[in-house]
Parts: C-alpha cells; sequence; structure tokens
C-alpha cells in the first residue's frame, strides 16, 4: 500500500507541476480562460496567477510524506473547482478552452477534460483515504517517502532509475509528437474526403467545393453520407419544427449551430439574413440557437432572419458533433450529411460556397480595393425570388387529427368559405389574441368563413384555450409551411371552391380582419439593406449624444478618430475593456482619438469606466452604416471625415487598428 500511495502522490505532483509551470508561461492565456469560465473581469488577473500558484503548492505538500495528506486535500479541492467550473459551463452549451497544461497543452472543456479531472480527484482521495492512520486520525502515513525510498538504492540503481525516467520521459514526447502528427495527417485525409464527398453531392443538389475551399478548416462532425440526426425543436413564436419540416421542400438544407451571447456569431448574422434572402428557392438556412425566444427575436428582426429553431442544453449540436459556434453542417436532398462540420465565419462562408456554386459570400470590406484606396466597386447581389403566389390556385390538401383524433380534411369544407389560422398555444401573440378570438366566435359576422385552426402544440394545451372552433393538430408545422406561413398567428383564405383566396395574413389584428370579411393591413416589406460604406468613401453622417447629452457630429470633427463600435453586455468587450484603459492611458500622439459608438444605458456604459468619449446608439444603426456586424468591431476615419480602414472584428483587430497612425 505504502508504494501505491506514493505513486498517486507522483501522479498527482507531475500533472499539478506541468499544469502550473505551463500555466506561468502564458499568464495572458490563463486570464482570458478565467474570463471564459466566468470569473468576474476584475478578479480574472489575480486568479490566473493564484491558480498555478496553489497547483505549486500543492505539488510541493505531496512530496513529504509527513506533509502529503494535506497537499492531497488541496489537490481535491482545486480538482473539484475545475469538475465543477467544467459541468457548469456544460450544462450552458458553452465549451471553453480549459487551459489545463497552459501553454503546453490545452484543448476545449468538455467530457474528455471532466473525466480526465474527475481520475486526479479520485487519486486525491484515494490519498486523502488511506494516507491517514485510522485510530490516531494522524496524517503522517501518506505512503512510503520519496527521499527515503532513493536512499536504499545504490549508487548504480540510482543513476539507473534516472536513465529509466529520462527513457520514459523521451518516450512521451514522442509519442506526443506522433499522436499530433497522425492526427494532422488524419485531418488533411479528412479534407480531402470532404472535397471529394462535396463534389460527388452534385447529384443530390449540392455543387461541387471550390478548389480552395477551407484548406485550414477543422473536419469534424458525423461522417459525410450518414443519416442526418432528425429533431423537434420550438421556433421563435412556440411553433414546433423539425428536422423534415425544414427540409418539406427538398432543397439541400444548412443548419446553422449560433448562441445569442457568442461574439463571432452576432457579428456573422447579417449574412445570415442575406444568405436566407438571396439563396431562397436554391438552399435552406436554419439556425439552431441557444438562448430564450426573446433575445433570439430581437437578433431576427434586426438582421431579418427567419427559421430560427430554439435548443436546450446544446442537444443537437451534440447530436451532431458541433462543438463550438458559430459552425455549420450541409445535408443533402436525400437528408444525409454532405460536410463535416465547418466552425467560424470564413469556414462557414466557403461551405455557403460549396453549398450554392456560388463564390464564398465575403463582406464587401473584404472585397478587392481600388487603385485610389477605394474598395472595388462590387456587383450588386440578385434579389431573392420571391415566393409565387398561390392565389387562385387550389390549396394543397391535408388529412389532420382534431382534438378527439377525429380526421379531418380540407375537403370537408368544401362549398364553405375556411379561413385557415396557423396557431400555437404556446405563443405570446397566440395568447394575447384568443380573447378577441372568443368574442368573433360569439358573435361572428354575416357570412363569416368557418374558422379552422391549425395548432402545433398537446391535444391538451389546445383544449385549454377554450377556443369553439375547429382544431386540427399540425405538430411539425408542414401544413403552415405548404400554404407559406412561417410563423403564428396567420391566416389563409380558401374560397367554397377549394381555391386559395387571399395571401398568408400575419398577426392578430389582421386575422381578425380577414376573419370579418375585412381587409388586412399591407403587410409591411422589408426595410432594403443600406449598402454599407467603404474605405475611402466619405463617412456616413454620424450625430450622437455622448453620457453628459452633448452632441457630437463626425463631419465636423476634424481629429483622426477611431470609432469603435461597443456593448457594455458583450462578453467580449468586457474581456478587453482593461486592455483599451491601459492603452488609451498610454496611447501615443500620432494614434487617433477613441471614440465608442455603444448600445446600452448611459449608466451601464458609464460603469465600465473607460477615459474616452461615449456615444449612445442603442439601435446599432451607426454601426450598420459602416458595415459592422457586432461587437467589439472599429473603423478609422480620417481628419478629412473619410473612411480610412476596413471594419476591424475582435478585440484584436481593434487594437491593431487604434496603434496605426494617420496624421504624421
Amino acid at each position: 500500500m505504502e508504494y501505491i500511495l506514493l505513486l498517486a502522490r507522483l501522479i498527482l505532483v507531475i500533472t499539478f507541476l506541468v499544469a502550473a509551470v505551463g500555466k506561468f508561461l502564458d499568464l495572458a492565456g490563463s486570464r482570458k480562460a478565467m474570463r471564459d469560465f466566468g470569473v468576474p473581469e476584475s478578479l480574472a488577473g489575480p486568479a490566473a496567477i493564484l491558480l498555478p500558484a496553489a497547483e505549486v503548492a500543492a505539488a510541493l505538500l505531496l512530496i513529504p510524506t509527513r506533509t502529503a495528506w494535506w497537499g492531497a486535500l488541496l489537490s481535491l479541492v482545486l480538482l473539484a473547482a475545475f469538475i465543477a467550473g467544467i459541468a457548469y459551463n456544460m450544462s450552458k452549451g458553452r465549451a471553453p478552452d480549459c487551459h489545463c497544461f497552459g501553454q503546453i497543452h490545452s484543448e476545449p472543456a468538455g467530457p474528455r477534460t471532466l473525466i480526465r479531472n474527475g481520475l486526479l480527484a479520485a487519486l486525491a482521495l484515494f490519498v486523502l483515504l488511506f494516507g491517514t492512520d485510522r485510530w490516531s486520525f494522524s496524517h503522517g502515513n501518506a505512503g512510503a517517502s520519496l527521499l527515503g525510498w532513493m536512499g536504499d538504492l545504490s549508487t548504480f540503481e540510482i543513476i539507473a532509475t534516472i536513465v529509466g525516467i529520462g527513457l520514459i520521459a523521451a518516450v512521451a514526447v514522442i509519442a506526443y509528437i506522433l499522436v499530433h502528427l497522425l492526427g494532422q495527417n488524419g485531418r488533411v485525409l479528412l479534407r480531402l474526403d470532404t472535397i471529394e464527398a462535396l463534389q460527388q453531392n452534385g447529384a443530390a443538389g449540392l455543387a461541387a467545393a471550390p478548389t480552395g475551399a477551407a484548406p485550414g478548416s477543422p473536419a469534424f462532425g458525423l461522417p459525410v453520407g450518414t443519416a442526418a440526426p432528425g429533431f423537434k425543436l420550438e421556433g421563435l413564436h412556440g411553433e414546433v419544427l423539425t428536422l423534415d419540416a425544414v427540409r418539406s421542400n427538398g432543397l439541400p438544407t444548412m443548419l446553422l449551430f449560433t448562441d445569442p451571447n457568442c461574439g463571432p456569431c452576432n457579428a456573422l448574422l447579417p449574412d445570415i439574413g442575406k444568405w436566407q434572402r438571396e439563396h431562397a428557392g436554391k438552399l435552406n438556412i436554419a439556425l439552431i440557437s441557444s438562448g430564450s425566444p426573446e433575445e433570439n427575436r430581437v437578433k431576427a428582426a434586426e438582421h431579418g432572419i427567419s427559421t430560427i429553431l430554439l435548443q436546450e442544453n446544446r442537444s443537437v449540436s451534440n447530436e451532431y458533433k458541433a462543438v463550438g459556434t458559430p459552425s455549420a453542417v450541409l445535408i443533402d436532398r436525400n437528408g444525409r450529411i454532405a460536410s463535416p462540420v465547418s466552425g467560424g465565419g470564413d469556414a462557414i462562408r466557403q461551405l455557403l460556397g460549396s453549398a450554392t456554386g456560388l463564390a464564398a459570400a465575403r463582406p464587401a470590406a473584404a472585397a478587392g480595393v481600388a487603385a485610389n484606396g477605394g474598395a472595388a466597386p462590387s456587383a450588386q447581389a440578385p434579389a431573392a425570388p420571391a415566393r409565387p403566389s398561390l392565389v387562385g390556385q387550389a390549396a394543397p390538401e391535408f388529412e389532420l387529427p382534431d382534438l378527439d383524433g377525429k380526421t379531418v380534411k380540407l375537403a370537408d369544407f368544401k362549398g364553405k368559405q375556411a379561413l385557415l389560422v396557423f396557431w400555437n398555444p404556446g405563443c405570446g401573440f397566440c395568447k394575447k389574441m384568443t380573447d378577441d378570438l372568443k368574442a368573433w366566435e360569439n358573435d361572428k359576422p354575416a357570412g363569416a368563413p368557418e374558422l379552422v385552426l391549425v395548432s402545433t402544440g398537446t391535444a391538451e394545451a389546445n383544449k385549454a384555450m377554450g377556443l369553439s372552433s375547429v382544431t386540427v393538430l399540425d405538430e411539425g408545422f408542414s401544413t403552415g409551411r405548404k400554404f407559406g406561413a412561417t410563423g403564428t398567428p396567420s391566416a389563409i383564405l380558401i374560397d367554397p371552391t377549394g381555391k386559395v383566396a387571399s395571401e398568408v395574413t400575419v398577426g392578430g389584428p389582421n386575422v381578425i380582419a380577414l376573419a370579418s370579411g375585412k381587409k388586412p393591413q399591407p403587410q409591411a416589406p422589408a426595410a432594403p439593406a443600406v449598402p454599407a460604406a467603404k474605405k475611402g468613401d466619405k463617412a456616413p453622417d454620424v450625430k450622437l449624444k455622448d453620457l453628459d447629452g452633448k452632441e457630437f457630429d463626425l463631419l465636423r470633427h476634424t481629429t483622426d478618430t477611431l470609432l469603435v463600435f461597443w456593448n457594455p453586455g458583450c462578453g467580449f468587450c468586457k474581456r478587453m475593456t482593461d486592455e483599451l484603459k491601459q492603452w488609451i492611458k498610454e496611447k501615443p500622439k500620432t494614434a487617433p482619438e477613441i471614440v465608442l459608438v455603444s448600445t446600452g444605458t448611459a449608466d451601464a456604459n458609464k460603469a465600465m469606466e473607460i477615459p474616452a468619449r461615449i456615444l449612445l446608439d442603442d439601435g446599432f444603426a451607426t454601426g450598420r452604416k459602416f458595415g459592422a456586424g457586432g461587437t467589439p468591431s472599429a473603423v478609422l476615419v480620417d481628419g478629412k471625415g473619410k473612411i480610412a480602414s476596413e471594419v476591424a472584428v475582435g478585440a484584436p483587430a481593434v487594437m491593431t487598428l487604434a496603434g496605426q497612425p494617420l496624421s504624421v
């Protein structure tokens, strides 16, 4: 038992010393890991130093037998904290970089890191339990003494032991290098397989991969050619959609895995809305997002995004082995995986190019630059093909169960005018109009149509709403999609001959108007996208108030200015706050003036205590004028009011741009 306890202690000693040295060699990475795991910004710096120091202390305590029990106790406390932090982040669908061994080795926190820390914790617990004299409760019996054991060896045995340990270490290093080389070769082969698979998928509705497709993107996810896992998720308005419903038009499908609190995801959202409009009729693009319906609705409305489905605990991401956000995967016309999972904005753009046969859709800011420093003109994006109107055509037939299980067909209403209302008992907008709908049922106007609620949800949930109209269950919302409905509540009128008599109308007031024989309000067309200003252009007009209520006019500002698009609630902004403060205090004379264009309240921005002028732009309209898609991002404007840089996205790019002199 003494030597087993000694072996357990040695494993813990080596593990903690290697981990501590790796962290001390990369303190910046350690601070970032602390922030990623949820440690407050103000504590991340001290914690990044205290953690490896505690690991060194645990290792040193484990070496002598007299203090080994206390070293095991400290080890168990540290490992329990690691396990709790990893488990908490996994429960929230996050996989931050664990930075477990600092500069030596790191990986995203997940099941492997959880298991590894669990095994080490078991070793520490073993030393705690068996390193104590159970009768005297003495803690000085935690195995053989390392130094005492070596003292019993002859000179030859000591030399042989040292050489043996050296050989074991050398073999471990060589094995580590070989594993990484094999891993790299494997990834290269997977990428080659991916290109071949995408080229072969032309018959399945996908174009060949471009020759330069994603040479550096990792090949993760399910094997190409396997059946895509099904799912059943709620949309933003409570409607339930399945994978089959998303693919019901028979087109190839791209699933995008995002999170409303992910900075790179938010930077990609404007492109996603544009892709959905440009490639309608060629490719289904659906977002599988975490977070609440409310925060996702805000982003969907801001960027014109449709088909956002909400997952809990990364359930669908895990099925598709999509380990991070943003990431994406292609599904062909036959419902099979057509690509590995691509992670990051650039890889997703190239994946889109392989799916549509178009060049990878990069932002306009990345287009070629003309000789005068301005952006080269780019071709106008084609308008999204409009969905063909069903008015005057035979209505799509359906057969659905009512709340008592009886089959109801659209043909049952032939000879009568019918109003199909697409409904969801869990939809807040449906709940708000329920009283109006009940009032309509109790006092139907003359000549009113037969109202048929085509609803998601359970029979019990629909019965609980107390509506007397015929209600049929369309759990996958497939019938709604056949008629062109994209959300609830919405409605369409069918005439007595079974032909469609109106366009789909959306919203409670319009549904009631259509039911009452009145003309619904016209649907507001999507606002046309405002082309973002480019490098070399005159800067857009910016007139905003700062935190003191004073107006700032960019065109009257004659100083070189770095506009930093900011959000006090953005995790990426919070992480770079200290670095930005330090840079502002020490910035060179030739550097541009920093002006933050921020969302959020004045109080939230004041609380960050950034020594720069902060302008309030709650709707992010100014950021969109310059082509910014998220925070933190920045653009340079020279003293003559011209845009002097492309939009820089992310803290490192923003800080690099901050140090670029303009007027010398």
